[in-house]
């Protein structure tokens, strides 16, 4: 029967030679994320399916296999090697560092997951106990980075040179890392559990990176009085009705820690800094991006939101998806439904959170965009430096631009039939550029678009829309300046 015995932490953090001399191993072998795709038949590494307790028999194995199907197998496969089969590897430092274990005779298997990711080396725990043994997974797991979600919200935080970085409920450490190698003077990698401190510092000493601290606290704790002008987080936003591990949960609204998080800003993001989490959280009575301001507290004038929202799901949706998937009791659903409704979740929303501290005084922005089939990360930086800029000037600034229409956008009409004839009526603008978008709109607006192709000043459009009779000739500068920069911010115009 299996005991209730916890996974211990196999790791061992030996020497600098050590960690230089399994390094090269790894790289001799050519355990890289292109060599393991081409392998395995994968497009990108995040693809890999991770091993089960009810896995498929193992990939055959040549005779003389390379190293880096050893390699695989040990620490991707999650299967044992007899020692003889594995001789090509470097045995006994694999075995010092605590990567590998003896069990059953002549069998080796490997304690940990190791992969490649981002040009490192990453260590984090297995998905499944070491074939023979009766060990649970431990409450305080460690996640492997090259899981789906945690790739993309590497692939969301924007590379940029900083002074200070720090990383909240790190994990593996890997965006720390990724911080320290591309621009950050030093990055912090701050987790709750030990477990975690020690899978990261493993890592930074695998990876030979220098400017990089792993410390244990919850959530600030060991940052003490230090300031940061990069702060970014993956907490657990998942909301679980009955929470059985440190990372799976957020609580059962799925927004206690990255309130905490967000609450924390104040004190530790410098001025001109920003915040990124990909996270979870809910419309109630206000939007959540309204929500995240106000858990900013007395400071808040000091900071701009934006939030980008992925995915939209009903409480109802959610309670059921959730039990279902979890294999949970069906009678939690009601339950689960009783508690959304008594705080009036209105919808749970999963995206890309986005703050910045100004560091001029100027007005602020709250804004939300939906996600569209090509947004990414310059998508995201264009938004930001928009309503920066829209909020840094007067709204007449505009008339000095040079707007033009984006190719694709669409203008749909409805029609009301009077008279014997069709009469427009209702204009809706679409567009899935840089962020899906509709916007209702005015029939001068579609003639804009006919004149906007950037050889005139938004005042010279004005003057040419009064002459063409699209808008009456006492319209206001102001008021035209202003439902441009609504054009634009909703990515219906560029400048």
């Amino acid at each position: 029967m299996p005991d209730d015995t916890p996974n211990p932490n196999p790791l061992v953090l030996g020497t600098p030679a050590q960690f230089s001399a399994l390094r090269s191993a790894l790289e001799a072998a050519g355990y890289t994320e292109p060599a393991i795709c081409e392998r395995l038949h994968l497009q990108k590494i995040s693809q890999f399916r991770f091993a089960t307790e009810h896995r498929p028999p193992p990939r055959p194995m040549a005779q003389n296999p390379h190293p880096l199907d050893l390699l695989i197998r040990l620490f991707l496969e999650s299967q044992p090697l007899d020692r003889d089969t594995a001789r090509a590897l470097p045995l006994d430092l694999l075995s010092t560092l605590g990567l590998i274990a003896p069990h059953g005779g002549n069998l080796l298997s490997g304690t940990v997951m190791l992969h490649p990711l981002c040009d490192f080396y990453i260590v984090s725990d297995r998905p499944i106990p070491i074939e023979g043994t009766h060990l649970r997974p431990p409450d305080d797991f460690v996640y492997p980075a090259m899981i789906p979600n945690t790739q993309l919200f590497l692939d969301l935080i924007p590379p940029a040179p900083c002074d200070a970085f720090l990383d909240l409920c790190a994990g593996t450490g890997i965006a720390a890392l990724v911080a320290a190698r591309d621009g950050a003077a030093h990055a912090y990698s701050y987790d709750i559990t030990e477990r975690s401190t020690v899978f990261a510092e493993f890592n930074r000493r695998l990876n030979s990176i220098t400017n990089f601290t792993a410390a244990q606290g919850d959530l600030y704790e060991p940052a003490a009085e230090l300031t940061f002008d990069r702060i970014v987080a993956h907490p657990p936003y998942v909301p679980v009705y009955r929470p059985n591990l440190i990372f799976d949960s957020g609580g059962q609204d799925g927004e206690q820690i990255t309130r905490r998080i967000v609450e924390g800003l104040p004190r530790h993001l410098r001025p001109g800094g920003r915040f990124y989490a990909l996270t979870m959280g809910s419309d109630r009575d206000h939007p959540f991006e309204h929500r995240l301001r106000d858990w900013l507290g007395p400071a808040e004038s000091d900071f701009d939101v934006a939030f980008v929202k992925r995915i939209t799901r009903t409480p109802r949706e959610w309670a059921a998806e959730s039990v279902i998937g979890k294999k949970g009791a069906v009678t939690d659903i009601p339950e689960w439904r009783a508690f959304f409704e008594n705080l009036h979740v209105q919808a749970l929303v999963y995206g890309l959170v986005m703050i910045q501290r100004r560091s001029e005084s100027r007005p602020v922005f709250t804004v939300r965009r939906q996600i569209g089939p090509r947004t990414g990360p310059a998508e995201h930086a264009w938004l930001f430096a928009w309503a920066t800029a829209s909020a840094s000037h007067p709204a007449t600034w505009i008339l000095d631009l040079r707007p033009r229409a984006v190719p694709g956008i669409r203008l749909r009409v409805d029609h009301a039939f009077e008279n014997s004839e069709w009469i427009p009526g209702a204009y809706l603008l679409e567009t899935d550029y840089p962020f899906n978008s509709e916007l209702p709109a005015q029939a001068w607006t579609a003639h804009l678009f006919t004149r906007a192709n950037g050889s005139r000043t938004a005042a010279e459009l004005l003057n040419q829309l009064k002459a063409d009779g699209a808008l009456h000739p006492e319209t206001p500068p102001e008021a035209f300046a202003e439902m441009l920069a609504t054009l634009i911010s909703g990515g219906f115009l560029q400048v």
